[in-house]
């Protein structure tokens, strides 16, 4: 990894797992969107939460990292900022974990004492034709790795993506047999080279008519640094994001 790379990632970590950006409600059941969602505009996320609170009437948004990038990127930092996780879920009484990032999925699950619910079932059980506000434009799916073993999610993002009525088709590799973006496990900070032989041997079965929709932000903003079209499924289902990046972060957090 470059000096550039680590000094960017290490600023984004320590930032993110900073007092301020790290909002905890008190509350049983969190939606908990991960760092890449929250760069989004907050009116996709309050949509997203309000879908969700008609399984759980008291849940409320988190705003806080994993710690997945530290894991891979700073492991001697990685105990600490999980026991300090930990010790604010604790102290907040959260029990229930309404996760939207795949990434984020797994690494919570590493933590005792939580439930680790992917929002994407829930989401599907719940949501109605008025709460959908659909892009047009032809898609092709994109299943996150993490979710190869996770039929139920499989199932509801496809599910999600019926609801919404628009084009969308399937490249040769998909579901259980899905082909990775090339940034598992921080792998384009770690090993560039290879993340982008991964990344471009991907893209070779998404159609250059089609906008790449998946439910991770991650991996679209890996193909988006390939100059290709993208939409995040909350988007595809409650409006396109005007905007990425901290700007949102910050003010969905500190509002």
């Amino acid at each position: 990894m470059s000096k550039g790379s680590r000094f960017g990632m290490a600023f984004h970590q320590g930032l993110g797992f900073s007092s301020p950006l790290m909002k905890i409600p008190q509350t049983e059941a969190v939606f908990w969107p991960g760092c890449a969602l929250l760069n989004l505009d907050g009116c996709v996320l309050k949509k997203t939460l309000a879908v969700l609170r008609r399984a759980e009437p008291d849940i409320q948004l988190a705003c806080g990292c994993c710690g997945q990038p530290t894991v891979y990127l700073f492991p001697e930092k990685a105990e600490k900022r999980r026991v300090k996780l930990v010790r604010l879920l604790k102290k907040q009484g959260i029990k229930r974990i309404y996760t939207a990032c795949p990434n984020c999925t797994l690494q919570l699950r590493e933590l005792e004492g939580f439930e680790i619910i992917p929002v994407w079932p829930t989401l599907a059980a719940h949501i109605r034709p008025e709460d959908i506000t659909a892009a047009d434009g032809s898609f092709i799916w994109h299943d996150p790795c993490p979710t190869r073993k996770e039929p139920e999610q499989q199932k509801a993002a496809r599910d999600l993506l019926d609801s919404c009525g628009c084009d969308c088709t399937e490249p040769e590799h998909t579901g259980c047999k899905t082909n990775c973006c090339g940034n598992f496990h921080m792998m384009a900070a770690t090993d560039p080279e290879k993340s982008r032989k991964m990344r471009l041997n991907r893209l070779k079965e998404f159609p250059e008519d089609r906008i790449i929709v998946s439910s991770c932000e991650g991996c679209l903003g890996a193909f988006r640094g390939e100059n290709r079209k993208t939409v995040h499924l909350l988007e595809l289902l409650f409006g396109i994001s005007e905007s990425r990046g901290w700007g949102n972060r910050i003010k969905t957090t500190l509002k």
